[in-house]
């Protein structure tokens, strides 16, 4: 540990059926893996070096280690496809390393740079949670300064009620909450569409 803030780019490993499952029937399962892979990696390039933040990558399934060593972050590995459960057990294994805080995000979402990254650290100097919207409801980030496991139960995953839903049990725990700007993450073939990535 080099920091007091980590971020956590949570992965899936590229393979065919395991990956962004929404655009079957839409693109072949080449060009699904090709962009997933794209998206993926692109993410990681971007934010594994920024300054005065140590990356890690909480990755599924078990034996991808070797692909994921590959980037130079450090590793979290995750067992298990709730992404609740993944995404609370990837905080506790960062906080219990002695970080300060850490931001969580996903690596589907072309246009997340560095600054909104650092961006939603500062967001918590005067917040307990920090949310980075997606145009569909859902969320693309998530940061906080301990384990705020409240946030990850009753919530209906890769739906237009997810953010909300993280939001209200937020507030029944009395967690104030800040923003980032709200992106687009890449879930539809219209999604796709639009980065101009050629299906």
């Amino acid at each position: 540990m080099k920091n007091r803030n980590a971020l956590i780019i949570i992965a899936k490993y590229p393979e065919t059926g395991f990956v962004k499952t929404r655009l079957n029937g839409f693109m072949t399962d080449k060009k699904i893996l090709e962009l997933y892979t794209y998206l993926l990696e692109q993410t990681i390039h971007k934010l594994r070096a920024i300054p005065g933040v140590d990356s890690y990558i909480a990755y599924i399934p078990e034996h991808a280690e070797d692909y994921f060593s590959k980037f130079g972050t450090g590793l979290v590995r995750l067992s298990g496809d709730d992404l609740g459960l993944n995404m609370s057990h990837s905080f506790e294994v960062i906080f219990k390393k002695g970080y300060q805080k850490a931001v969580l995000v996903g690596a589907d979402i072309p246009d997340l740079s560095a600054s909104i990254v650092l961006h939603a650290f500062a967001l918590m100097s005067d917040n307990d949670l920090v949310y980075g919207p997606a145009e569909d409801g859902g969320y693309y980030l998530v940061g906080m300064k301990k384990l705020i496991t409240e946030v990850f139960d009753n919530v209906p995953w890769s739906s237009d009620k997810t953010l909300s839903k993280s939001l209200e049990e937020a507030k029944k725990a009395g967690y104030t909450v800040g923003y980032t700007k709200t992106l687009e993450d890449i879930d539809t073939i219209e999604d796709v569409e639009k980065t101009g990535f050629s299906v």
